[in-house]
């Protein structure tokens, strides 16, 4: 991966961790769980329906936060990579 594209990542995976950790965001996502939690806990036992679609967009929910975290491990993996390129050209210099 050429250094423009590790940079992209970094950068990419900076502004996710940065979503990811603001505090309305984080706020929106606690609600959001236990509206689910609720929606989930207050369907009836006869109501499969309505219990599968609350599992349904809590996993929607999960899938969208992964995506995140993926990304934000991404830009790490990125830093490394190029942290080692440097290394490599300190060392060929020396």
């Amino acid at each position: 991966m050429t250094e423009i594209q590790l940079k992209d990542i970094i950068l990419k995976a900076t502004r996710a961790e940065q979503l990811l950790n603001d505090p309305l965001i984080q706020e929106f996502i606690i609600q959001m769980r236990g509206d689910l939690l609720n929606k989930f806990e207050s369907a009836g036992l006869d109501s499969n329906e309505e219990r599968l679609a609350a599992w349904h967009q809590s996993q929607v929910l999960n899938m969208f936060l992964d995506k995140f975290k993926k990304k934000i491990k991404e830009g790490k993996t990125a830093q490394l990579s190029l942290l080692d390129k440097a290394n490599a050209q300190i060392r060929r210099i020396i």
